[in-house]
């Protein structure tokens, strides 16, 4: 084998070979059908650190002819190491052998073989043709059970099969695998033969490094859209009063738009980062983050709980709702409801869409300036971070192999963010950044920044 870590995933059609590369090499371009037989060349996908190409996937068809594949290979022990490229140079130009052919061609370019089985089905003659015909090849090679149910009663006559077959056996599941189930597999695969563990202990590595740098730019991307989103306002001028009431609630709308956008850019980054281009703009209807940012569910999920709120107002140097009811040149809209009674009520915590801050200046020539924002909520940074913190953590772990998303909200407390785990520490890092926005010194907010990035750095992992 080359230095490069070179791998051909082999198996039945329909086993889940195309979502284990897929997974793998973490590419969610790669054509996923649920019908058998798909593939009919193979295709090679890398898996990159950066721009450097660190192991090499082959994604190949599904055996054609196994038992008469297997039955040449019987009769044509003699031709030794040479077997496999023989029975191409036999077998290449048969229809009949076209697949076969296909998925043997990168092994005798000194591929390893990852053979994949969805395990919840019973064995078959065919499959044991399959696993004798890759023992022949005396290529070293890991058996990977991809499992496309809960079905467990045919999982030990598998295991005992692939014992006899294959140098190493693991469970590795494409639609769900996480980070690190990504990483625990490819150190797996040093196992199946010690003259790769250089290459591949240098590619795991490099995978590693490649994480890091990503959780630090998905870090940096939280904190810069949270600055945006503390900052947001909007504003418009007037000649006469008149209008005012009216000239407010189109602001409100166009705030909210704006938090929208400023949201809406922040997932397309953190997309970006992690590679991940199937996953929906428009997230399922169960999710939280579907939700919006201003409705009660969300207000009540993320954020902080009613004893950090108490501590964050006064880290902050105010408690809730204090400021809420500002108005400038003697005129106030009337639309900030007072939350003090209302912090042991629960959902009154989330009436975070009426604290953005509205204000109408008399302007000194005349006519009059309508500003709507920034908001004053305490809770409100903490329940945006939330949502930028859990997207950024959901795209990092997504299984490229997936065709669909899902944020689920199952917290036992009701709270599913992060910072609601926080404890003083934490929560005097996030305030200090929130003052630091909300008119510190330039230097106050770079270092609150970067302390707010390194908090969320180690949150993401």
């Amino acid at each position: 084998m080359k230095s490069l870590p070179r791998f051909a995933i082999i198996g039945h059609p329909n086993e889940g070979k195309s979502s284990i590369v897929a997974t793998l090499s973490l590419n969610d371009a790669v054509a996923i059908s649920p019908t058998p037989g798909e593939t009919v060349q193979q295709q090679r996908f890398d898996l990159k650190a950066g721009d450097r190409t660190i192991i090499e996937f082959v994604d190949t068809p599904g055996f054609q002819n196994p038992q008469a594949t297997l039955q040449w290979f019987q009769e044509n022990e003699g031709v030794g190491e040479n077997r496999v490229e023989r029975f191409i140079e036999k077998h290449g130009g048969d229809p009949d052998f076209h697949h076969d052919c296909e998925l043997l061609r990168p092994i005798v370019e000194g591929a390893g073989i990852l053979y994949v089985v969805d395990a919840s089905r019973p064995m078959t003659a065919v499959d044991t043709a399959e696993m004798e015909i890759l023992r022949l090849t005396a290529k070293p090679r890991m058996a990977i059970i991809n499992p496309k149910s809960n079905e467990s009663r045919f999982l030990q006559s598998w295991k005992t099969a692939f014992r006899q077959h294959f140098n190493s056996v693991r469970t590795f599941n494409a639609q769900t695998a996480r980070y690190l189930d990504r990483i625990e597999l490819l150190e797996a695969l040093k196992s199946i033969d010690q003259d790769w563990e250089p290459a591949l202990s240098e590619a795991v590595e490099l995978v590693r490094m490649d994480r890091r740098r990503s959780t630090e730019r998905a870090a940096e991307a939280m904190v810069e859209h949270l600055e945006q989103a503390l900052r947001c306002s909007c504003s418009s001028f007037l000649e006469h009063e008149s209008g005012a009431e009216l000239e407010k609630r189109r602001l409100e709308d166009e705030y909210r738009s704006k938090l929208e956008k400023i949201e809406k850019r922040f997932r397309e980054q953190v997309r970006d980062i992690y590679a991940v281009r199937k996953v929906a703009v428009e997230l399922p209807e169960n999710s939280i983050l579907a939700e919006d940012l201003f409705s009660e569910r969300a207000w009540q999920a993320l954020g902080l709980t009613q004893k950090q709120l108490a501590i964050a107002g006064a880290l902050l140097g105010a408690g809730i709702g204090v400021g809420a009811d500002l108005a400038a040149g003697g005129i106030t809209f009337g639309v900030f409801a007072s939350l003090g009674a209302a912090i042991g009520a629960g959902s009154a915590l989330w009436k975070g869409k009426d604290l953005a801050r509205a204000k109408i200046k008399q302007l000194p020539l005349g006519g009059l300036k309508v500003t709507v924002g920034p908001n004053v909520s305490d809770q409100f940074p903490f329940v945006q971070l939330d949502r930028f913190f859990l997207y950024a953590q959901f795209v990092s772990n997504w299984a490229h192999a997936r065709q669909e998303a899902s944020v689920s909200l199952d917290d036992a407390d009701g709270k599913a963010g992060l910072s609601s785990s926080w404890g003083q520490e934490q929560l005097k890092i996030a305030t200090r950044f929130v003052k630091a926005v909300k008119g510190g010194k330039a230097e106050d907010l770079e270092s609150s920044g970067a302390a707010l990035r390194q908090l969320l750095v180690d949150a993401l992992g």
